[in-house]
């Protein structure tokens, strides 16, 4: 396999960016591993839209070249046009979780964007679906700093503790537990897993969220790991040189699309 090196010259300012992640709160130092939460791709029906919801919702606009992404600590979430095949709820990428510090602030937020309201607690939690069939989930922590931040990835498998060791094996994550529900933890958040009684849902590629994405240090290194692991890529490593920013696309055992990437943390 050719280095990532040798199809493109990478930036050099990539590990201070990686240095400086954590003392900007937006995204973290990364793992063991080498790997941080990376950002969310929707699939929207107009992004121009759906830019201002993500943008009401807190999300900071950012662009390096042709990328334009929304920022929150911890993720950035991406955008692209088109008709989604499938809400996110009927696949295996279930929602987005997010920990907001002023639940009646977010509350009005939501309406005022039009979304349905699928459970609401009345005191700090609030799970609801965006206009065009992207679910997210609020829960209020109220000594946070920040208005918002990004909490979780929920996926929605029929078997979650085979699913979560997955995770752990190619990520090196560890091994977490919310409410209940098996977790993986990664710098920057966590995927959490709820199991399916009616079996594995759809696979997320071209619905609403198309795939989640994982920012690694080292996208040559990486690869080669998964290469011994038996990991077969969807789209093998690349850099494009337009947006700046090496990429490889996998997917998990379930059906969620991921994408690997190196340099996106630099979008500060």
């Amino acid at each position: 396999m050719l280095t990532i090196k040798t199809r493109v010259l990478f930036l050099t300012g990539l590990l201070l960016a990686l240095n400086g992640m954590a003392a900007n709160a937006q995204l973290p130092s990364p793992n063991t591993s080498g790997v941080i939460s990376g950002h969310t791709h929707l699939i929207v029906p107009n992004v121009a839209k759906h830019r201002e919801i993500w943008k009401l919702l807190g999300g900071v606009e950012r662009s390096s070249g042709r990328l334009q992404a929304l920022m929150f600590p911890g993720m950035f979430i991406l955008l692209r046009e088109g008709q989604p095949s499938a809400t996110s709820v009927n696949t295996t990428a279930n929602h987005i979780g997010f920990t907001i510090n002023d639940y009646a602030l977010y509350k009005a937020k939501l309406e005022a964007v039009e979304a349905s309201f699928f459970m609401d607690d009345g005191v700090g939690q609030i799970i609801a679906d965006l206009p065009d069939g992207v679910r997210i989930e609020l829960a209020l922590d109220a000594e946070q700093d920040l208005p918002i931040m990004f909490h979780h990835m929920h996926l929605s498998p029929a078997n979650t503790g085979e699913l979560r060791q997955w995770y752990v094996e190619v990520f090196g994550a560890e091994i977490g537990e919310r409410r209940g529900m098996p977790s993986a933890v990664i710098p920057g958040g966590r995927v959490d897993f709820l199991e399916n009684p009616n079996g594995d849902p759809l696979a997320t590629q071209g619905t609403a969220i198309d795939h989640i994405g994982f920012e690694v240090a080292d996208l040559d290194a990486f690869a080669q790991r998964m290469d011994a692991m038996g990991i077969v890529f969807n789209r093998a490593p690349e850099c494009i040189a337009a947006i700046e920013l090496c990429i490889a696309f996998i997917t998990d055992p379930k059906g969620t699309y991921i994408e690997l990437t190196q340099g996106l943390a630099r979008i500060q």
